[in-house]
């Protein structure tokens, strides 16, 4: 009995101590969240990557970072949206500009994308002169995926580069497109 009682706290110290499943986790979205592990998507891994972030990237400090993330927590504050993780960075390969990193619930996914989210953008978007970054993921109550947008525009990279994946049947939804999507089904929520 003392044998299980001593291997469960150890792994659960080396859970906190690997920053799994904490609240302040330094790992953006792999949050513990109503007890659901949000597991860390391939599109958010190549979006650290490229921002030649550590897989533990600490959140920047700064008044400005502070400012952003409060008009986006503003900007998301509506019945049936939650914040599971909101977190700005900055690096060398973007300064001045910040990049946010947020990861939502929402109750209901074609209403959020088709009424809610346009508004959300622009904070997500915003750049301090050439460079910017971003990455949004949008989950339902299920924690299956609805929506994952990334972005960047670096110092040093000719290009720009991002990525989108909305939920089959809920591309005429987003504001939000890609190029190709010339024939999508219409929004189920009016």
């Amino acid at each position: 009995m003392r044998a299980a009682i001593l291997a469960a706290a150890v792994l659960a110290s080396a859970g906190l101590l690997a920053g799994c499943g904490t609240r302040n986790s330094p790992r953006t979205l792999t949050t513990l969240h109503g007890g659901i592990l949000e597991p860390t998507s391939t599109l958010e891994l190549n979006w650290f990557a490229r921002l030649g972030l550590t897989p533990n990237p600490p959140a920047a400090t700064s008044v400005r970072a502070d400012r952003l993330a409060e008009s986006i927590r503003r900007a998301v504050r509506k019945p049936g949206v939650q914040i599971v993780s909101l977190r700005i960075y900055s690096t060398p390969t973007l300064t001045p500009s910040l990049a946010p990193a947020l990861l939502l619930t929402v109750a209901r996914p074609a209403y959020f994308l088709r009424h809610q989210l346009k508004p959300v953008l622009p904070l997500l978007t915003a750049r301090q002169g050439r460079f910017g970054a971003y990455y949004l993921r949008i989950v339902d109550g299920q924690k299956k995926r609805v929506l994952e947008w990334t972005g960047s525009s670096l110092r040093g990279s000719k290009e720009s580069q991002g990525s989108l994946y909305v939920r089959p049947g809920l591309e005429g939804c987003s504001p939000i497109t890609a190029l190709g999507w010339d024939l999508v089904p219409p929004c189920p929520s009016k």
